[in-house]
Formats: C-alpha cells, structure tokens, sequence
C-alpha cells in the first residue's frame, strides 16, 4: 500500500508563515491575515520598546562617562587644558548640563518629600478653643459699654474646673446635641470657605451652598427664660448663650442679627471701619472639589446667622408647652423666622415644675419631650433647670423638678443640666467657692428669680456641656477629614499651583464632603411605647399567644388660648367674663362677679379628655369656678385659683377624662363667696387656656 501523502507543514517563524500552499486554495485566509496583524502589531510593540529603553539609558551611560572624565578636574583642581574641540563639539557645556541634571534631581526629590509630608499632615481643629480640660474650653464673651468692649462679669471666671460637672444631673449620649452642632458647623465653615480659599474669586459672595441655613436655637420656659428682672439684650441667659455662638462659630450674617447693645464678633470689624468688611468674597470651587459633593446653588441668599427664637412664657412649665406649644408659637410669634425650624431647644422648666409634682409633671414632661422631638427639624433639646432659693428653702431636694424630668430624660435621652443641683447640692452652703458663700448674692430681691450673677451661673452650666459636644464632634469630623486624606490620590496629577491650593484647602475640614447632608443626618426613632407602659413579654407561643400591642401614639392636643387678644375662639354664650392682658405674656379671661359664666365649645380626639388652664396664687383675691359638660350640672368639678404659694403660676389641669368623642360645650361659672376656697372670700378668677385632646 503506497504511503499516504503528508499534509503541509506550517512554519512557526515570522518569515514563512506559510509554506506548501496546496494549489487551488488562497495563499490568505481571514484567519491567517487576523494572524499576521496581531504578529506585525506585537513585533512593531516590542521592537519600540527595546529602541526607547535602550536610547536612555545609552545616554545615560555616556553622560555617566563624561563626568567622570570631567571630574577629576573639578575635584583635584587641576589646570589641564579644557577638552579638545571636537570633544566640545559633540558634547557642548558638559559640565554645565550635568549640574543642571543634579539641580533638577535634587529639587524633583525635595518636591516630593515635601508632597508626601504635606499629605500626611493631619487636618486642623477650626474650633477657637483648645479641647482640653473644662477650663481651658472657655470662651471670652464680649459686650459694648460705650465705644469700648469690656468682658463681661461671668461666674466661669471664679471657679475651678471641676465645679460645673455637678451641674450634670444627666449627661446623655450627646448624639443629638452633636448631630445639630454640626449644623452650626457647616454654616460657619462655608463662610471660612468663601473667606479663605486660594482658588478664584468668580463673583462667588451669592453663591448659596447646600445646607447652609441659619442655625435656630429656641428657648422656652417661664420668667427665668423671659428675663425677669435683668437686661434681656446683655445679662439674661440666652443673650449670653447666642453671644458664645457668635464667638465661638460665627456666621456672615451674626452682625446682621445681634441685638442692640450685644457683640457677637471681634471688635476688628469696628475697627477696621468698614461695614462691609465682614462679608467674604465667596471663591467658586473647582471640578475636583466639587466631586462627590452636593452642588452649589448660585442664587441670591441671606447670609446665615445664628438666631435666637425667644419662646417663653412668664408662669408657665413644661404642661403648658405639651399641650400649647403650637398654639403659643403660631400665635404670638407670627413675624418669626421658622424656617425649616429650631435646631436647638432650651427647656428651662425647673422653677415651675415644681407643682404639681409626682407622676403627673413626669407625664407632661414625656409629652413635651415627645412634641419637640417630632419637629419636622428633627431638634436636639437640653433640660436647664435654673435654681429658686425661696423653693429650695421651702421643699427638699427629693421635690425638685430635675429628679421628677429624669425617667423621661433617661428614656429619651435628653441631658440634663441643673443649677439648683450645683448651687444647693450636697456640698454644704459654707464652703470656700465664691457663689456659695452668700446664695442670695444670685437672686433679686424676691430670692425666687436670678439676678445678673445668676443667669451668668446658668450660661455657664449650658456653655460648659455645648463646649464639650462642639469638641466631640468636631473631633468627629476631623476623623472624617482624616478618612477622605488618606484616600485622595487626585493631587498628584495636578500642576503645582493647583495643588498647593487645593493641597491647603484639603486640610481643613470641607464643608462640602466631611458633613452628612441634612436628609442624611442619623437621628434616632421615637420610642414606640410610652414610658409609662411596661416592656411587651410572654412565654406562650401559638394562635393562643397574645399579640404585641401597637406602637404607642400620643394623642393630639387642641389648645385655645380664651384670654389672649390675638385668639380667634369666640365663646358660644358668654355672662360676665372679659379679656385682660395683664403682661405681654399673662392675658387671661377674667370675672368677679359670682354667677358669671361663659361657654365654649371643644373637640374630644381619641384622647377623651378636657384640660383647664388658669393662675392659682394666694394673691390676686382669687376664688373658685364650677365646671360641667354639656349643661349637666350634675357632673360638674370645682376648681379653685387660690393656693398659698410664695409665687404664681398656671398648670393645665385634667378636669374631664373619658369624654366621648366629639363636640362638647364646657361651661365655666363662678361661684358664690360662701363656696370660695380664698380665705377672704374673694370670688375673682382667671382662666388661660381650655384644651382637649
């Protein structure tokens, strides 16, 4: 059998690829020509690669030649002739090239140390105050006395470190408090921004920032928070509370906002004559800035300020604002600049919590908690009880209000900072620290409201815990500036110029990129139980098992102010009763003539209850009222304004509970002499408020 004819053989070698092409068959197939093309791509790759490799170094090799033929005479100084001229002509300025390729070595070296060190120096504190120890946060709080600043006279001055720690009955997490301080932050930072930056100047001072916004601290309470007594604008509390904002975080529009006869900033600005010094030209960022953080809006804006929002209500605690805070806001507050809504509330309530005490204050203290906390501005809220000698020398301490706010405090989170706990605490009254050794020098003269010293006492109390979160949290975002550091790599593509800018812009903390948007703020949930209610648990499991019962609501209060003149609630039938503004802030519905009455009607929710707010004092000859429902005498409740108490105030009251839900008539009539509580047998009274719920 004759040997079968073997196939052709294909080369393995560039230059016959092909070989014994069977005739009748195409030299070129398309999967030889893909072949020859990734060959000749690949060949023409590695011999470019070889020809520029080979060039430098070559060079470099004979550069390194030239020298040391040349450096003999550098070094031993010798004074042989200078190299021939064909020599010359192919090497020119030898020498002078070489120096230049070791100037430019060494310089390339120092740049890039330099580049590495800079990008490993850590971001810097922006706060004015060094965080350390309680006394070293302090902060000089400046107030106009003519044409001159002068320091004002303030408690923190007197002393030691450790005193305002008693003050903390309850220190909480802190997390909410921090989480709005960063508000405040952003908002001074983004002025910093504009002021500071190396990068150009656009025409930016309109530009307005995501999250830039005023930051709104709202303070309510009784006579001690609407200033009773001291300067409002220079002494009271909340002047020297926006006065440390001012100093501490301030903000483009804080000259705009302060009150006459505050200062908020430097006197620089004064000094430098110019008014409108103090308004950064805002610099437009670059791309690379920009990247991964919320766009500008170029728009005309108002220029941010710290603002405060003065709530109070002389005689007045924590149950008139859990059933009458919007009411009361929306009502005599119509010009305020709400905005999105308070970022910080004040809750100064531990005067006129003191009555009626017990169970009932810790409940309207959880429902004013839970109100503030459902703010669409998602506020954070800190207790300051402010101290009272004449309750503190007529009660003990197992009655003061702090104790009472505490389980809501715990279960809400909510610190508390108490004056009457540092100033009447534990510690005898004798002791050597300057404001215990006479108690009355901080109080007027009815020894129940604080004087200038005193509300120096309580800004200090609240400063001295803000100064302490403001260090948390900047230290919170200095770890976040730290975090995107050590992940930037975009610098060292970047020109010089450009990257010493940005390089200098990047060590400090951006307001852009190291702060959460205000949508993406943590916040914690509500409690879905009362505090009231115990913890659902049972051991049986099945269809039998009973079911956990539903998240909790509290139920919507109605509130009508009857005694205020802006208050839109008219009477269905009304004998005897007429409007009297005895203050500002105290207006009520007054008779005192016995039979007079007046009758409103009022919508019962889910509920099922009526409230009655109206002043008990032992002055003002007040007697009693009989209240009933829907004309059924039968079921009616006395009320009576007379207590002997060394201070006046309004509680709202239960008066009603179960009430089907509804439109009811609740009449108020006023009683005889004969069935006055007064111990004269006076018959005057006046109510403030009828709510439901």
């Amino acid at each position: 059998m004759a040997p079968r004819a073997s196939a052709p053989r294909r080369s393995r070698t560039l230059s016959t690829i092909f070989v014994e092409v069977p005739p009748g068959k195409p030299a070129f197939t398309k999967g030889r020509l893909r072949t020859v093309v990734v060959a000749t791509l690949l060949g023409s790759f590695v011999i470019f690669a070889i020809f520029n490799g080979l060039g430098p170094a070559r060079t470099r090799s004979l550069d390194n030649t030239r020298t040391n033929e040349t450096s003999p005479r550098r070094v031993q100084g010798s004074k042989e002739a200078p190299a021939s001229a064909a020599l010359q002509a192919v090497w020119p300025d030898t020498e002078e090239s070489d120096d230049r390729h070791e100037q430019d070595e060494e310089t390339s070296s120092t740049t890039e140390i330099s580049t590495i060190q800079e990008s490993a120096r850590p971001p810097e504190p922006f706060l004015p105050f060094s965080c350390g120890l309680p006394h070293e946060r302090k902060s000089a709080q400046r107030v106009h006395v003519g044409d001159t600043v002068e320091r004002t006279d303030t408690i923190d001055d007197q002393h030691s470190s450790g005193d305002l720690e008693e003050a903390v009955v309850f220190a909480g997490t802190g997390l909410d408090v921090r989480r709005v301080l960063k508000r405040a932050m952003r908002s001074h930072l983004y002025g910093r921004k504009r002021a500071t930056s190396a990068i150009a100047d656009l025409g930016s001072s309109e530009m307005m920032y995501d999250g830039e916004e005023p930051f709104r601290i709202l303070v309510i309470g009784g006579s001690v928070s609407n200033c009773r007594g001291v300067d409002a604008e220079t002494d009271c509390y909340p002047s020297r509370v926006l006065r440390w904002f001012h100093d501490v975080l301030p903000m483009e529009g804080d000259r705009d906002s302060e009150p006459s006869g505050s200062n908020s900033m430097s006197g620089s600005r004064d000094e430098a004559g110019d008014d409108d010094a103090h308004v950064p030209r805002g610099p437009q960022l670059r791309r690379h800035e920009r990247r991964g953080a919320p766009r500008a809006h170029v728009q005309s804006r108002r220029r941010p300020s710290t603002r405060l929002i003065d709530g109070s209500r002389s005689a007045s605690g924590s149950a008139f604002y859990a059933y009458c805070f919007e009411e009361e806001m929306t009502l005599r507050r119509k010009n305020v600049d709400w905005g999105k809504g308070p970022d910080l509330v004040v809750v100064e309530s531990g005067v006129n919590d003191v009555w009626p005490g017990g169970e009932q204050a810790m409940r309207d203290f959880e429902r004013l908690v839970r109100t503030l906390k459902s703010l669409p501005s998602k506020p954070a809220v800190i207790a300051l009880e402010a101290a009272s000698l004449l309750l503190a020398s007529t009660a003990g301490a197992h009655a003061s209000p702090e104790y009472l706010h505490l389980p809501a405090a715990h279960f809400y989170d909510i610190p508390v900072l108490s004056a009457r706990n540092l100033v009447f605490g534990p510690h005898a009254p004798a002791d050597t620290r300057p404001y215990k050794q006479s108690l009355a020098e901080l109080f007027l003269p009815d020894l129940h409201h604080p004087n200038e010293r005193g509300h120096a006492l309580l800004a200090d109390i609240l400063l001295d815990y803000l100064s302490e979160q403001a260090c948390r949290a900047q230290s919170e975002l200095l770890a976040a500036a730290r975090s995107r550091l050590s992940q930037t790599s975009a610098l060292d593509q970047m020109p010089n110029s450009a990257a010493q800018a940005a390089t200098s812009a990047s060590h400090a903390v951006d307001p852009l990129i190291d702060f959460p948007r205000r949508k993406d703020e943590k916040t914690r949930a509500l409690p879905d139980r009362s505090l009231f209610e115990p913890v659902f648990y049972t051991k049986k499991k099945g269809k039998t098992a009973p079911k956990p019962p539903a998240p909790w609501k509290m139920p919507a209060a109605s509130c009508a102010q009857i005694g205020n003149a802006k208050s839109k609630v008219a009477p269905k039938r009304n004998r005897g009763w007429k409007k009297m503004a005895w203050s500002r802030d105290k207006q009520y519905l007054v008779a005192d003539k016995p039979g007079a009455s007046v009758t409103y009607e009022v919508h019962v929710g889910p509920g099922g209850t009526i409230l009655a707010d109206w002043l008990r004092s032992r002055s003002y000859g007040l007697g009693d009222v009989s209240v009933y429902l829907d004309n059924d005498r039968t079921q009616s409740v006395q009320i009576a304004g007379y207590q002997d108490f060394g201070w006046s105030i309004g509680v709202p009251t239960e008066v009603f509970r179960d009430v089907p839900p509804g439109a009811h008539e609740v009449t108020f009539e006023l009683l005889s002499e004969e069935e006055s509580s007064h111990p004269e047998r006076e018959t005057n009274f006046r109510l403030i408020s009828v709510i439901s719920t």
